[in-house]
């Protein structure tokens, strides 16, 4: 049985280039993104955040994919990327002895609109998320919402949902490490780093396949643009959803933001 090491977050935090990277630029590592089963898994997560699937359950399904996937990969490190696993944060370590597990948050305004511009909202990836029962997490119910959320709302409930979820597990879990999506990918990849230095491996830039901050799985569509060309109205939403949560991970605190926030709530 490899070493395991669990790469967990809302989405679009580059899980998929970390896979890559660590996938093709070392030897004896299994790097895989979202693997098989990720489908069930992605109902069971989601189902799990919803409350319609127990503890017992879904430690059920984290210990079947142990053993007919993971304890059939031959190397010394396995590396799992994959959003979906972050609904089984409660029963990991019922399933793993002494995992790694990798936090990666990223902001939600940035975050919010990389989904929405990847197409979480439109074309056959909308109708998937708006009809298919737990392909997409259930924001309105599980956050109690009174009305129903825009996409933009639904975006920044699913980063709040799945962040305070990791957030409460990281006391069960004595491997746990929470690392910033810009920081993988700033000038230094200070971040990429400090993953490497987790995992015990050496960091690598030159003469390898995938180079660190390359970009995967980019958003195509332009539907969002940067939050500083919001409304107020788009501010106080994601904002109304996302706080406290977002300024305790080190995200909001730009005096332009706060005056857009302090405004719109003034203004009724």
């Amino acid at each position: 049985m490899p070493k395991t090491a669990l790469i967990l977050s809302s989405g679009r935090t580059g899980t998929q280039f970390l896979a890559h990277y660590f996938d093709t630029n070392y030897d004896d590592v299994v790097a895989l993104h979202e693997p098989a089963p990720a489908r069930w898994l992605r109902f069971a997560s989601h189902a799990h955040m919803r409350g319609s699937l127990s503890d017992d359950r879904i430690r059920a399904l984290l210990a079947w994919k142990r053993r007919h996937y993971d304890d059939r990969i031959d190397a010394k490190l396995y590396i799992e990327s994959n959003p979906f696993l972050s609904g089984f944060a409660d029963v990991i370590g019922d399933v793993w002895d002494s995992p790694i597990v990798i936090h990666v948050v990223r902001d939600p305004r940035d975050q919010a609109r990389s989904s929405i511009n990847h197409g979480t909202g439109s074309g056959l990836k909308g109708l998937a998320n708006r009809l298919i029962p737990f392909w997409y997490p259930d924001v309105r119910r599980i956050l109690a919402l009174d009305h129903e959320p825009s996409w933009l709302e639904r975006a920044a409930g699913v980063w709040f949902i799945v962040n305070q979820l990791l957030c409460d597990a990281a006391s069960r879990h004595p491997g746990y490490h929470r690392l910033r999506y810009e920081d993988l990918f700033d000038e230094s990849h200070s971040g990429l780093r400090s993953v490497c230095a987790i995992l015990g491996l050496p960091y690598r830039e030159s003469g390898i396949a995938v180079a660190p901050g390359e970009r995967m799985n980019q958003s195509r569509l332009t539907a969002l643009p940067d939050w500083r060309e919001w409304s107020r109205e788009r501010c106080v939403s994601l904002d109304r959803i996302c706080m406290p949560l977002m300024r305790d991970l080190g995200y909001g605190s730009e005096p332009e933001w706060r005056e857009r926030v302090a405004q719109q709530a003034a203004d009724g």
